[in-house]
């Protein structure tokens, strides 16, 4: 704990006298401000080995030649202006670069009144300087210094108490979460945000002073911490403001995270409110998340209950529990995870409906994340899901008894715009201009084309032959023998043996239609 010199050189019965309000361009308020560790009595030349750091020194200036005794009794001595002012700038400089922070100095006991020389040593290295007048001993400064460490310590105690129960009783109310959240940054005078597992914002609430920080910068931060796995960090946002991220939950499986924003360093009374605080979100977030199982899960059962033809009965829960179920027509939209399971999106997206008027419907499906969307809502909701780890794809639906063949589209389209690693959402009209082969799983069929074509591939490497290649020239000119023998430089007859030799290794009869588009599609996937 520190003190503060306003509390002891505003006090009455002390009757101090603030003469060098240390830096230059310090006003006396802003010297009244600064706090100290403790105060130090000593009159040693050299009392650095004996002090802390920030702390004040009490002294009546037996370290100094006395040039103007407070008493007749007292000798003084000649010294020089020169020497008289190097030895209070050496004493002021060392006691300065060692960090007090001021000197409190004894007057009219040996010497009368605050020697001139030490006040102008204090100001020019920024050292505050008060008078301790002659009625008032050093004991009586360390007694007040006391009581006030014991009024300032039972004042935090007590701060810290009606904080905790204010932020506890938040923490009953209905809506739990974000009454903590709010009389949280009430409390400390801070802004407050939650952030999901993902780094999205859930609940924002400003500095009760109306500071706003930059959304996006904020949430680039968050999203930085939680990839690199910290607990905790603090990071300066602005030259004006400090963002304190403590990681809620395990690294490997957060749950959350919990962001303030501050203008001041927090005192021990901040960081106890802070503590109960984590607590308090920690609990509401775990009775969240299981509310949240039970939304996908419900969730869930209602897409499939509107995929049966059930719309009536889910349009009626959908509302009661959440917003209007869309209606056709409609576009669906489906989200491909990359990294993370369909689930842990949920979350975010049941805040985005709450703080934004969006007509749409979501759930699990198939493993993926199914959107249905009001057409006019349609792209707000696809900008909203772009910053969410998914490929998407959509569709259009016009009548429920076609909800499933659109989201099969939808699937289709996103599908596709993973493989072709396309940026934004892939509509389903759009892969038509690229050809129907293209709605086939490259991967799979990659496999049945290893398996197809393998025969000649082997048969080529063992043999030194070029089976594969007559295959693709002649598939090229359609099955015409003289264009394809022209092309590949051999005469029309060895290009009959070589096919012949194709239909038996792959078993397949050249002259049947299907099996030429078969073996058409193998050579491009066996290519790619």
């Amino acid at each position: 704990m520190s003190l503060s010199l306003r509390k002891l050189l505003q006090n009455p019965s002390l009757h101090l006298n603030l003469i060098v309000g240390g830096e230059a361009g310090t006003t006396d308020d802003q010297a009244l401000d600064r706090d100290f560790e403790w105060l130090h009595a000593t009159d040693m030349v050299d009392p650095t080995p004996f002090l802390g750091p920030a702390e004040v020194i009490l002294t009546l200036g037996w370290q100094f030649p006395v040039t103007e005794a407070a008493d007749p009794a007292i000798p003084e001595v000649r010294v020089s202006p020169a020497r008289l002012e190097r030895v209070y700038e050496d004493y002021v400089a060392l006691i300065a670069a060692h960090g007090v922070i001021g000197i409190g100095f004894g007057s009219d006991v040996l010497h009368r009144g605050v020697p001139h020389p030490l006040a102008q040593a204090c100001r020019r290295h920024g050292l505050i300087l008060f008078e301790v007048p002659y009625e008032i001993s050093f004991m009586d400064i360390l007694q007040e210094a006391s009581r006030v460490l014991q009024r300032d310590q039972t004042e935090r105690y007590g701060r810290s108490l009606r904080a905790q129960k204010a932020i506890a009783n938040a923490a009953t109310r209905r809506d739990g979460l974000s009454a903590t959240l709010r009389e949280t940054a009430r409390q400390l005078g801070c802004g407050v945000a939650l952030y999901d597992p993902l780094g999205h914002p859930v609940i924002v609430i400003d500095a009760p002073d109306g500071r706003r920080l930059s959304e996006p910068k904020l949430t680039a931060i968050v999203q930085e911490t939680l990839a690199g796995g910290q607990r905790f960090r603090s990071a300066q946002v602005t030259a004006e403001v400090e963002a304190i991220l403590q990681l809620l939950g395990e690294p490997g499986e957060p749950s959350g995270m919990l962001v303030l924003t501050l203008s001041q360093a927090f005192d021990d009374v901040s960081r106890n409110v802070l503590s109960s605080v984590l607590a308090l979100v920690s609990v509401s977030l775990e009775q969240n998340q299981a509310l949240e199982r039970l939304h996908s899960t419900l969730r869930e059962a209602l897409l499939q209950l509107v995929l049966s033809d059930n719309v009536a009965v889910t349009s009626h829960i959908v509302e009661s529990v959440w917003r209007p179920l869309p209606q056709v027509p409609l576009v669906t939209i489906v989200g491909v995870p990359r990294d993370v399971e369909a689930a842990r999106v949920l979350p975010a997206l049941e805040a985005l409906q709450v703080q934004e008027d969006l007509g749409m419907f979501f759930a699990q499906y198939r493993g993926d994340l199914a959107v249905l969307a009001r057409e006019r809502d349609a792209d707000r909701v696809i900008a909203h899901l772009e910053t969410f780890p998914l490929t998407l794809g959509r569709s259009r639906c016009d009548l429920w008894e076609g909800l499933a063949l659109s989201l099969d589209e939808a699937k289709k389209a996103a599908e596709f715009g993973l493989r072709r690693e396309a940026a934004g959402v892939t509509a389903f009209p759009d892969i038509w201009r690229e050809g129907v082969s293209d709605l086939i799983d490259s991967s799979e069929a990659a496999h049945v084309a290893r398996r197809l074509l393998g025969p000649l591939t082997a048969h080529d490497a063992e043999h030194d032959a070029d089976l594969l290649p007559t295959l693709r020239v002649w598939l090229r000119h359609h099955g015409r023998p003289l264009p394809a023998a022209r092309e590949l430089s051999i005469h029309r007859h060895t290009l009959g043996a070589r096919l012949q030799q194709i239909s038996v290794l792959t078993g397949t009869d050249l002259e049947d239609f299907q099996a030429r588009a078969e073996l058409a599609l193998a050579l491009r996937y066996l290519q790619d």
